[in-house]
């Protein structure tokens, strides 16, 4: 074995695993967390100039160097809910930017991307020695791991250094850093393994959806310091592992929460992006558990991202998150499990029920009362679709147009979304339209109904709101449906507690008043014929029953 070396580091080198050397323990770590077996015959020529990659012909090749890059992968126990770190997997680095690179002097080479299978190859001429650079990125689609709390330094993987030959074979795998009882090593497979849950969340869409969507270039940030705090994200103080509007962040600290391999809440983060870059997210967010009564933008947006895992990563259902000493606590959820018991308050306002409703409309018929099956790319449709709605996003939008894209579909439809009807209040009922016209499930909260109220210009209403810890509830939401007729119209509340208005178009926030107290006022110009809608967001932290009259004039 040769002794671990390093590299001075670039900026777009956060960390350079060093690797072992010919063959000797092939498939061991060496201190730095990666490991890489190579063998050669003789070289069969030199020269001072190189050319080629991946394969690349047409030219007098001297060199050929293939191989396979994999990464160890900690699979999920669901029974003791905790990683189990006696099943590491190994899996391929697909897709991944791999660099040739001169073993002497540290310049480039030639460039290309690993296969499906993690198999790359490079023809060329020149350098005696070579060895690789690993990028935690890929090119189709663009996804980046970069370390927020290292300057957003992109992960790359050294390998070892090999002799250039006619057909010379190096392999390189990330290992996980584990020695059994803590991560002790680099952890090499931690970047690797979130890009590739991101890179095949991807390819499920380009490879089945046509035609294939657009993705833009996309950043996740992940450090061994990330971990539940609020503070500052450039020294790990993420909160929790989520979608900024912008980037993803993933927890990576050790014996708090880590997230790297609890794939499924990767792809869930991945989800809010994609349902925001390619569909429309209409969620006001705050804090969320698989029984709360949800504000139903809140529930859509959860809901819809949970079954996403499970619809990317199938036959893999089983949603799971490990956490504490040793990575030795979490839990898991089956997305398949349909629950309608009314212990889980299902319904339009419930993430669960939610899931379950996506989930089912996505896999085959295989329940008595799920009969439909509109795969990847009726689930990707149906949110393009529900993009131009003039409705928020919720169930009823989502649900209304999958039926406008599947109309022989939609008794059946209907089926998978009675399941969820477990009582008077809790359910719900077929879906006429993206309004929820006729919904006779009110959570509890009678003012929940109808979805949207009828607001006419000249009138007044009172709306009832119900206090709790969190104003993402469907208790604390009230939305109104005003029609434009080409004036301004100014819409006021006066109400003993704190409410917010909004005014939305499309999903587009128009106006808005925040102040802290219960008289608000806002004022736009309207469109005739446009279709506007009035969000009226309490904030009293009270389980008390509290009005806001809302009056709309010109």
């Amino acid at each position: 074995m040769i002794s671990a070396r390093s590299l001075v580091l670039r900026r777009t080198l956060p960390f350079l695993l060093s690797t072992l050397a010919l063959g000797l323990v092939a498939g061991c770590d060496d201190e730095n967390g990666s490991s890489s077996t190579n063998s050669s015959s003789s070289s069969s020529s030199s020269s001072s100039s190189s050319s080629g990659s991946g394969g690349a012909g047409g030219q007098d090749v001297g060199f050929r160097l293939s191989g396979s890059l994999s990464y160890e992968y900690v699979p999920f126990d669901v029974d003791l809910e905790k990683l189990d770190y006696g099943k590491i997997e190994k899996r391929p680095i697909r897709g991944a930017s791999v660099r040739l690179i001169d073993a002497d002097t540290d310049a480039e080479i030639a460039k290309t991307s690993s296969d499906d299978e993690g198999a790359y190859s490079f023809e060329y001429m020149g350098a005696a020695k070579v060895k690789l650079w690993v990028y935690a990125e890929t090119e189709v689609p663009s996804l980046t791991v970069e370390d927020n709390t290292s300057g957003d330094a992109v992960y790359v993987m050294e390998s070892d250094t090999a002799d250039s030959a006619a057909d010379a074979k190096l392999d390189v795998l990330a290992a996980t850093g584990w020695d059994g009882t803590a991560y002790t090593k680099t952890r090499a497979a931690a970047p690797f393994a979130v890009l590739d849950t991101a890179y095949i969340s991807a390819r499920r869409f380009l490879d089945e959806v046509s035609p294939p969507p657009a993705f833009p270039p996309l950043k996740f940030n992940w450090s061994i310091n990330n971990r539940p705090e609020e503070g500052d994200k450039a020294l790990g103080q993420i909160g929790t592992s989520h979608f900024d509007g912008e980037e993803l962040y993933i927890l990576g600290k050790e014996d708090v929460d880590t997230d790297e391999f609890d794939s499924h809440i990767t792809v869930h983060e991945w989800g809010h992006w994609f349902n925001k870059t390619l569909g429309r997210a209409d969620t006001i967010g705050g804090t969320h558990s698989s029984s709360d009564i949800e504000d139903p933008r809140v529930a859509f947006s959860e809901g819809f991202c949970t079954a996403l895992s499970a619809i990317v990563l199938d036959p893999d259902t089983t949603y799971t998150d490990s956490s504490g000493p040793q990575q030795a606590s979490g839990f898991s959820n089956d997305v398949e499990m349909n629950n309608n018991n009314v212990e889980k308050n299902p319904g339009w306002f419930s993430e669960t029920t939610v899931e379950g409703v996506v989930y089912d409309l996505y896999d085959g018929p295989n329940e008595p009362f799920d009969q439909v099956s509109v795969g990847i790319s009726g689930i990707y449709a149906a949110l393009r679709t529900q993009k131009d709605k003039p409705s928020f996003t919720t169930i009823f939008s989502y649900v209304a147009s999958l039926k406008e894209n599947n109309p022989q579909a939609a008794a059946d439809i209907d089926a998978v979304t009675s399941f969820y009807n477990a009582s008077a209040d809790f359910g719900v009922d077929p879906i006429e339209d993206e309004w929820g016209t006729n919904e006779t499930h009110s959570g509890g909260f009678p003012g929940s109904l109808p979805v949207y109220k009828e607001g006419v210009v000249g009138n007044s209403y009172t709306v009832d709101l119900t206090g709790d810890d969190e104003s993402n509830r469907l208790s604390q939401n009230v939305y109104v449906r005003i029609e434009g007729d080409g004036m301004a119209i100014t819409v006021t509340s006066t109400s003993p507690s704190d409410v917010d208005l909004s005014v939305f178009k499309a999903g587009v926030l128009v106006t808005t008043d925040g102040n802290v107290s219960g008289e608000e006022s806002v004022t736009f110009d309207s469109e005739a014929g446009t279709i506007y809608v009035l969000s009226v967001r309490g904030f009293n932290t009270m389980p008390v029953s509290y009005g806001a009259e809302i009056t709309i004039s010109h």
